[in-house]
């Protein structure tokens, strides 16, 4: 994506969208019924659930000279096989993990961005780079059960080390905005992926998000393209203020790093601003980093690294390795 487009701008990115979407499926992924508060239930078709399966328990191969294993299977859609990397520290022990989401307007990109993964895996770090379902494949809510899907399996399986008991996750753009999002809600119904145990929880210690959109309620998010493309043209208000971090937010969440850019013309600044105000509102711990001049890729920017680094392997220090 680029840094002169806008995210709250009507018909942003309409010629990419309009490509990716020519073979869009429609609708959320498939439910029988509805909750009591007309959220849909979690309970899948007989179809879906036949099709919708963790991978089988085959023994993962060992990491290589560059400690990763690529191309592990986590998850099985009836679109696809969801993937990912998982880079993991040389040294032995127990390792926390981090689970990270790519961005691209839920339109587009993958796995394999490496955003600063050797300086977390230097500082004993094991990191699930992940695929989840873009939009163009399935609509809301089918990424958020992805990303808590990659979460229960990296808790479940736990191999190579990783300290499944401690964990995080983060993503940039609307990985961002996933990764928030599943760690607000972990439990929420409407994100469960429900061929997983319900004892594993995809419940983590910190979330770390990088110009990242929060919120979907507000006036600028009416006509935007990229929303209902992500949650289909229909979505209700309700659908769009479910599928908002801040909507979410109380006292018991995680601690959270957000980082943004004054410059980002994709993403508005303030979409970090208001869901900092309320993590703190909430009492919830929250570090802010809004920098001066930085645009959307912020977190791919060696200038900006240099500063946002430090704080980001300061923050999960904290918050996984105490």
């Amino acid at each position: 994506m680029t840094e002169d487009r806008t995210w709250s701008r009507r018909g942003v990115l309409a010629t990419v969208a309009g490509t990716a979407l020519a073979g869009c499926s429609s609708g959320s992924e498939q439910t029988t019924g509805t909750t009591t508060n007309g959220e849909p239930s979690t309970e899948p078709s007989t179809t879906t659930r036949s099709r919708t399966r963790p991978p089988e328990n085959t023994p993962l191969p060992t990491p290589g000279s560059e400690g990763v294993v690529r191309d592990v299977v986590f998850r099985r859609t009836p679109e696809r096989d969801l993937k990912l990397d998982l880079y993991v520290p040389q040294e032995g022990g127990e390792h926390p993990f981090v689970v990270f989401a790519h961005g691209g307007a839920w339109i587009m990109g993958d796995k394999g961005e490496r955003p600063m993964f050797d300086e977390m895996v230097a500082e004993g770090y094991a990191v699930a780079d992940i695929q989840y379902r873009l939009a163009t494949e399935k609509k809301y809510p089918a990424a958020v059960r992805d990303t808590a899907a990659a979460v229960k399996w990296v808790r479940d399986t736990a191999p190579f080390g990783i300290d499944g008991t401690a964990g995080a996750l983060a993503g940039y753009s609307a990985g961002a905005h996933l990764a928030a999002l599943v760690g607000f809600a972990p439990e929420h119904e409407t994100f469960q992926p429900v061929e997983f145990k319900p004892e594993v929880s995809a419940a983590v210690d910190a979330v770390v998000g990088y110009s990242g959109p929060y919120d979907f309620t507000t006036p600028e998010s009416e006509g935007n393209e990229l929303i209902a493309n992500f949650f289909g043209e229909d979505a209700s208000d309700e659908t769009l203020a479910e599928g908002s971090p801040v909507t979410h937010v109380d006292s018991e969440d995680p601690p959270a790093l957000l980082l943004h850019g004054t410059n980002d013309v994709v993403v508005p600044t303030r979409s970090t601003t208001v869901l900092a105000a309320a993590l703190r509102d909430a009492g919830v711990p929250v570090e802010e980093f809004i920098g001066d001049g930085a645009g959307h890729r912020m977190i791919n920017n060696p200038e900006w690294r240099e500063q946002t680094l430090p704080l980001q392997q300061q923050f999960l220090d904290e918050r996984l390795q105490t």
